[in-house]
């Protein structure tokens, strides 16, 4: 009975793994899918194979693995907007703009972090660290990026090519002091 729980869960694990779009999350699920793959070991009765899972599969991988991601860049993008919108969490549900620049993100194997802010977009470029800010108006796109940036370049050229019917405004900023743009 405990043997099909642990390979239940083992099963489980794995399609979570596989089907999560963040990385880290993925290296986590097979962490936590190795040290229960260890417990099967050790309920079959091999101990030596159950103790180097333990240490080699959740322990050793998993670190090796969260140490290269931190290699792995995590795309910050600021958004702001004119509308007086109460609930800003909706707007990504609402937006196939946002969602169509995060799937493109993902796809390069960058994990985007989406930031809403209240804040007006000056104070935004002049305070925070971005890779992308984006000001929505009520008819045009102001997108914010760093003149050096090749991420920007790639950016740029999907959202010319998928989203040319929006009044996009692409500008390059010089990087400066307060911001990675």
């Amino acid at each position: 009975m405990i043997e099909d729980i642990f390979l239940i869960t083992l099963v489980i694990l794995a399609i979570i793994a596989l089907n999560t779009k963040k990385l880290r999350r993925a290296v986590v699920y097979l962490g936590v899918f190795s040290l229960v793959s260890s417990f099967v070991y050790l309920l079959y009765g091999a101990p030596d194979v159950a103790i180097a899972e333990a240490i080699i599969g959740s322990t050793i991988t998993t670190v090796l693995y969260l140490v290269a991601l931190r290699k792995y860049k995590v795309f910050s993008i600021y958004y702001t907007n004119d509308s007086n919108f109460q609930d800003i969490r909706l707007l990504k549900s609402e937006s196939p703009f946002l969602y169509n620049l995060e799937t493109f993100l993902v796809k390069r194997e960058m994990e985007p972090q989406i930031i809403y802010s209240r804040e007006p977009i000056e104070t935004v470029l002049a305070q925070e660290k971005f890779d992308l800010a984006i000001h929505h108006t009520d008819q045009d796109i102001w997108i914010y990026g760093c003149a050096e940036d090749y991420q920007f370049d790639a950016v740029e050229d999907y959202l010319l090519t998928n989203h040319g019917d929006l009044n996009l405004h692409l500008m390059r900023c010089a990087e400066g002091e307060d911001n990675e743009a």
